[in-house]
This record gives structure tokens, sequence and C-alpha cells, in this order.
């Protein structure tokens, strides 16, 4: 007695292997477009700190370099003209007044102490109440 496999008429066969492909070429796109580095621009050389914290959601960034040069958002800025570019991108992050944007002062190590009190003077005039200084650990 010989039997005969029959196929079922609604069988239905997937194939997996275009979905696989797919995928994987959605892990190679986002790991090649992920950034890597926490935050690339002007290099300077953070002092350390124990109680060192990753850079808060709303924030400005003010880079003072070695040199005493200011960068707001990786901008060149003239000391004269920093509470007003500050109180500009205070006003384009929605919180003119400073209450909820954070400043973050990424000053170098070698900084002159003077050039950091003067940018936090600057910014305390604007009325920024939120400042951070960032280090690394």
């Amino acid at each position: 007695m010989r039997f005969i496999a029959r196929r079922r008429a609604n069988a239905q066969i997937v194939n997996l292997t275009p979905l696989i492909d797919c995928m994987f070429l959605l892990v190679v796109f986002i790991m090649i477009a992920a950034r890597f580095e926490p935050e690339a621009g002007i290099p300077v050389d953070l002092p350390r700190a124990g109680s060192a914290e990753a850079r808060p959601p709303r924030s400005i960034s003010l880079t003072i370099t070695a040199d005493g040069t200011f960068y707001l958002e990786k901008e060149e800025v003239a000391p004269e003209d920093l509470e007003r570019r500050l109180i500009e991108l205070r006003s384009a992050a929605g919180d003119p007044g400073g209450g909820d944007v954070v400043l973050v002062v990424n000053g170098d190590r070698s900084a002159n102490h003077g050039r950091v009190v003067e940018a936090l003077d600057r910014a305390a005039r604007t009325g920024q109440k939120k400042v951070a200084i960032r280090t690394r650990q």
C-alpha cells in the first residue's frame, strides 16, 4: 500500500529571509548613524570631580577655553555679547526667564578663574537661575 502525501490547499509558507535581511540592515544603519561621543566640539581639558553627571536635557552649553575665549553652543561669542546671546538662546528654548534651562559651564582646567567668574556674573545679570559646572569623573 502506497501513501501519497497531500498538501493542504490553504497552507501558507512564510519566508522570513527578507525580513531578517531588512532588520540586519536597520541595525547596521543605526550603528553607523549613532553618535558615540557624548559631545564633540571645542576641545577643553575638563577638571576631575567625583560627582560628575551627564548634561541636563534642557541646557545651554557655555565653553571657556584655556585662552579665555567664550563659546555659546559651539559659536564663539564676544564677552560683551554674552548676555544678549544667552537671552536669545533661552528664548529659543522656551524659557526666557532662565528658571528651567540649565547653563552648563565647560571651563578648561587651565582657564583663568577671572574669565569663569566674569561669565557667571554676566549670566546672573540675565536672570539665569540654574548653573552647572561640567567636570569629568
